[in-house]
């Protein structure tokens, strides 16, 4: 009986080490980006990542660096920061994607994500009214769009997907146009931007932040990373916040002076690091603001340079 009984500890072991196979993460795919491509010059926006194999723990990467990404249990999509630096200057952007071992790892097909040049005399948005939407309205929201070399033909785009559009003016002074309340479903940094009549030539976009109805005071309790040497500016020029209470309007101030700021959930913001920034040693006191509904400031985390 004693022999049988190891036996069967080792069947069991060794049933229990395959099936352990079936535990191993799958390496991700990406097979869509949207939107597909922004003009350069654009302010901060969140770029969604279609693909197989994503899940919580999923990373994404541009130019070969790590970034922010929400996972949607929902749409299966990861929600991307990327950060008015990153789209300063036309060319392309190369996105990867990557799961943890056991299994995973990072798949070496990158994805291009195109930044195109502004056009000679193209349209820019000087202003939007309303400027945010509210997470989880059900109600559409009227967009006034006003800007600069307007025409009757140019259309309205809300991540990249052009909206019915009207104009006002003669010459075109502003555009208005409908915002769906299916895309205000859940939190996020959109992005509007003007279409031209030529494919490919749009204005920069501006954020258009989709939030609470009322912004609760944001914490901020850790950088990453926290120093850096003089001179030198972190991976990718960014540093990533972790906390709580972050919406996508909040923005992240470095002694009191805003920074390009990027949304990735509740929890993580982006910062962009200027090169004026590291240039010389010192403390840089990090705080994140909340706007009007409610807000307020965070206390702050320090940022070295030495």
């Amino acid at each position: 009986m004693r022999r049988l009984g190891w036996a069967a500890l080792i069947v069991a072991v060794v049933l229990f080490s395959g099936c352990g196979s079936g535990f191993y993460n799958p390496t991700p795919v990406i097979t869509g980006l949207f939107p597909q491509v922004i003009t350069a010059g654009s302010q901060s926006f969140t770029l969604y990542l279609s693909g197989n194999g994503f899940q919580d723990n999923t990373t994404a990467q541009w130019n070969g660096v790590d970034r922010p990404v929400a996972f949607d249990n929902q749409t299966g999509q990861l929600a991307m920061t990327i950060l008015a630096g990153d789209v300063a200057n036309p060319g392309n952007g190369q996105i990867t994607v990557a799961n943890p071992t056991p299994g995973g790892g990072l798949n070496p097909a990158a994805v291009s994500f195109k930044i195109n040049p502004p056009a000679a005399n193209g349209p820019t948005i000087t202003s939007l009214n309303p400027s945010t939407g509210v997470a989880g309205s059900q109600s559409d929201i009227t967009l006034n769009v006003t800007g600069n070399n307007l025409f009757a033909n140019y259309v309205v785009a809300f991540n990249g997907t052009a909206l019915n559009t009207t104009a006002t003016g003669s010459p075109v002074t502003q555009l208005t146009a409908t915002i769906g309340s299916e895309s205000l479903a859940s939190a996020s940094l959109a992005g509007i931007a003007v279409q031209t009549g030529t494919p490919g030539v749009a204005s920069p976009s501006v954020k258009f932040p989709i939030g609470p109805a009322s912004n609760p005071v944001p914490k901020l309790t850790s950088l990453k990373p926290s120093n850096t040497a003089i001179g030198t500016l972190p991976p990718g020029a960014l540093i990533v916040l972790a906390g709580t209470g972050f919406v996508p309007g909040s923005v992240v101030n470095f002694n009191g002076s805003p920074r390009p700021t990027g949304y990735s959930s509740s929890t993580l913001l982006a910062v962009g690091v200027l090169s004026s920034d590291v240039a010389t040693g010192g403390t840089i006191s990090v705080t994140v603001s909340n706007p009007n509904p409610g807000g307020g400031a965070s206390s702050a985390v320090n940022f070295t340079v030495q």
